[in-house]
């Protein structure tokens, strides 16, 4: 039996996205992470308390991904309102960013959205929303503050915009689209929902 090494946790981490992708975190099973590493269940305890522990290992890293770009985003656009520039806060969400943030890791990033059901991502894309529409009423609130002129949108509205948007952006990942088949879509998609943005906010 192996010694449970660095080299030995990175082989079960391998070997547990696969089982993942493969069957689901509700269906995935730990004996068999075990037995292709080639240590015992026991062994894998040792290593990760539970299986929600190792699918929280195979996706930390989209993870930080995701919140790395996301509060850039917010960021940028909070110095837009500063620079009296909200035209231009459609290019803190650039293709280029979004496509490094999810080909970064693009396999974790199908854990987290579509085989994820039984941990606390499953609702990840309405957790997305929720945190896009709490941030987009406190920019709002600041631009008001600032005398800087946009319009005020029915949270129910937003909140059915969003999730569209954010269900269409990560199409990407459950279609496997590859990273030139994502930058065609995305301009598309920009090309679609930016002229609305601008319309319905009046910037």
């Amino acid at each position: 039996m192996p010694k449970l090494t660095k080299e030995v946790r990175d082989l079960v981490v391998a070997k547990a996205k696969l089982e993942f992708l493969e069957n689901g975190f509700e269906h995935t099973s730990m004996r068999n992470i075990a037995s292709d590493v080639g240590i015992s269940v026991a062994g894998l305890y040792k290593l990760f308390t539970n299986k929600e522990a190792l699918f929280d290992e195979v996706v930390q890293p989209a993870m930080d991904e995701f919140n790395n770009y996301y509060e850039s985003v917010k960021r940028d656009s909070i110095k837009r309102i500063d620079e009296d520039n909200l035209k231009a806060i459609y290019d803190t969400n650039s293709i280029e960013n979004v496509l490094n943030m999810l080909y970064a890791d693009f396999d974790a990033f199908k854990l987290i959205i579509y085989c994820s059901t039984g941990t606390k991502y499953e609702n990840f894309l309405d957790d997305i929303v929720v945190r896009e529409l709490k941030d987009v009423n406190s920019f709002i609130q600041i631009a008001k503050e600032k005398k800087v002129p946009i319009n005020t949108v029915k949270p129910e509205y937003m909140q059915i915009l969003m999730r569209a948007y954010y269900g269409a952006l990560f199409e990407v990942v459950r279609r496997d689209f590859t990273r030139s088949q994502a930058e065609q879509f995305l301009q598309t998609l920009i090309d679609f929902f930016e002229p609305g943005w601008r319309e319905i906010f009046r910037v």
